[in-house]
């Protein structure tokens, strides 16, 4: 059987094909280059992002011979030999948990490698070893003999014991932009010569939530119908609900149109579409819809109540009935005219009312009208920016412990008294710095970025109350909160060069040592 699933045929050789991992990319390439390779690293992230094909790409750079601008060279005689090679051990731990198998890898790592440079063991899903497993590979993992490396991979990081997370040196994986996915998979229909709807590649992007091989599986099971791909014969195959008939579904909920509002929610479960995806979609609507009423300080607590309520349909059975159930629950208290009218007219009474305001000025000019919405954006993310700078004040790596045990004990309350949406929410944050007064938090979600930002000074007011700390947080999503850290770390390092006149390695150090200070033993690159 010579055919290839798309999403092997197209797995990445080298870092230069590596999609939507940049930050990661380029700072194991300068481990490489450098030769400063650590003995264990944990790849963390969702599915489909790339771990294992990074990992890959890793053992394969890393034995090459003969390197070319950091890439295999592929015609040396570890590249050519490289899928065969005995010298990579891929371990499935979902499948190879037990404490045998542990004792078996104790027992091979003392073996020399045939043939490459390292002898490298890739071990997936690790987080499902077990209890014994782990204490049995703890000892191996953290003084492997040194032509051994190990490469972890996880989807679920925070079931890996933290005397594991204390041996690696960590990388976490975000998902892919639905942009690159989108790139990418319309060069992949170019050369394959794939018949699909434009509007299909953004609807394949979109169900695949980040994941790249999601989407390359997805697009080679369409494929196979041997017709040209449409956003119906996505819906038939896979369910899906596109933004379009969600806002169609609100536009009768804000019309008070009970009927109609049925009527597609039952259209939506006989359409095979699967109730979590219409919460998720919902959810992310009206998450939308919020960050923006906040914005507006306009009323947005029955909103607040409805993403709460439509978080707990998850948990039940007949979520259909509870979904139409949530929907009609407030309808009659929040909509109205005024609100149809809001909703209607929003941006053009806002430009009018802006455009009337300048006309009354002597200096009227239309570059200057700013609608209220931008305004009042700009106000928060001063906001956001004063507390990020704040956050770097004072932050010590010994507060940051300290506060993440207290962070860890505020969201196993939230969910001991049942508040499962806000609870979820801050289960997905990492603790990032911690000062005296600020605290900077990230997660891998824009959308989840925002809404926390939203409640920052409720869960402040909780943390006063509850533990008696009085402190300020920002949410960032995991792609701003690099780029934040880099640059602190690049602008820490300009004020050293401009302020002392010492021998570069040194500068170099202090920096590191400041920057370790603050963000705890991880891999800082000075650039």
């Amino acid at each position: 059987m010579n055919y290839k699933v798309l999403y092997r045929q197209y797995r990445p050789a080298n870092f230069s094909e590596l999609v939507g991992q940049d930050h990661i990319k380029e700072l194991l390439l300068k481990s490489i280059t450098n030769k400063r390779l650590s003995h264990a690293y944990i790849f963390t992230g969702p599915r489909g992002t790339g771990k294992t094909s990074t990992a890959k790409i890793f053992a394969k750079t890393v034995n090459c011979e003969n390197l070319i601008n950091g890439l295999p060279c592929e015609k040396c005689n570890f590249c050519l030999s490289y899928n065969e090679s005995s010298d990579i051990i891929e371990i499935d731990a979902a499948s190879n948990n037990g404490v045998d198998e542990i004792r078996e890898i104790r027992e091979n790592v003392k073996i020399l490698p045939t043939t490459a440079k390292y002898k490298i063991y890739i071990i997936d899903e690790v987080h499902m070893l077990s209890s014994s497993a782990w204490n049995a590979f703890l000892k191996t993992l953290e003084e492997p003999p040194s032509h051994v490396i190990f490469i972890l991979a996880t989807t679920e990081i925070q079931k890996v014991p933290i005397t594991v997370l204390s041996r690696c040196q960590r990388f976490d994986f975000q998902r892919i932009s639905d942009e690159t996915i989108i790139d990418l998979l319309k060069k992949i229909i170019k050369f394959e010569k794939i018949k699909i709807q434009e509007e299909a590649i953004k609807e394949v992007a979109l169900l695949a939530d980040g994941g790249l091989r999601d989407a390359l599986s997805i697009l080679d099971q369409l494929a196979k119908l041997g017709t040209k791909i449409t956003v119906k014969t996505i819906k038939d195959s896979y369910g899906i609900i596109t933004t379009a008939e969600i806002e169609n579904l609100f536009e009768h909920y804000f019309k008070n149109n009970i009927k109609e509002i049925l009527n597609l929610v039952d259209n939506f479960k006989f359409s095979g579409v699967d109730s979590s995806i219409l919460i998720t979609k919902t959810l992310d609507y009206l998450l939308d819809l919020l960050a923006l009423k906040k914005v507006e300080k306009t009323e947005s607590k029955w909103i607040e109540e409805l993403i709460v309520d439509l978080e707990s349909c998850y948990y039940k059975t007949n979520k259909y009935t509870l979904i139409k159930a949530t929907l009609l629950k407030q309808i009659n208290e929040v909509n109205n005219k005024e609100n149809v009218q809001n909703l209607e007219n929003k941006n053009s009474e806002i430009i009018s009312r802006e455009i009337i305001s300048e006309a009354k000025t002597a200096e009227f000019k239309p570059e200057k009208i700013i609608s209220r919405e931008i305004i009042q954006k700009n106000k928060i993310e001063d906001i956001i920016n004063i507390r990020i700078n704040n956050s770097f004040v004072e932050a010590k790596i010994t507060l940051k412990k300290d506060f993440i045990k207290i962070w860890d004990k505020y969201i196993e309350d939230l969910f001991n008294n049942n508040e499962f949406k806000i609870g979820t929410l801050l289960k997905e944050t990492k603790v990032e710095v911690v000062s005296p007064t600020n605290i900077l938090v990230s997660t891998e979600s824009y959308s989840n970025s925002v809404l926390l930002n939203t409640i920052s000074d409720k869960l402040s007011d909780n943390l006063k109350v509850q533990y008696n700390i009085s402190t300020k947080i920002v949410c960032l999503d995991s792609v701003r909160w690099q780029t934040e850290k880099n640059e602190y770390i690049k602008n820490k390092k300009s004020k050293k060069y401009n302020l002392i006149i010492e021998p570069e390695n040194l500068i170099i150090k202090e920096v590191v040592d400041t920057a370790e200070n603050i963000f705890g033993e991880e891999l800082i690159e000075i650039n």
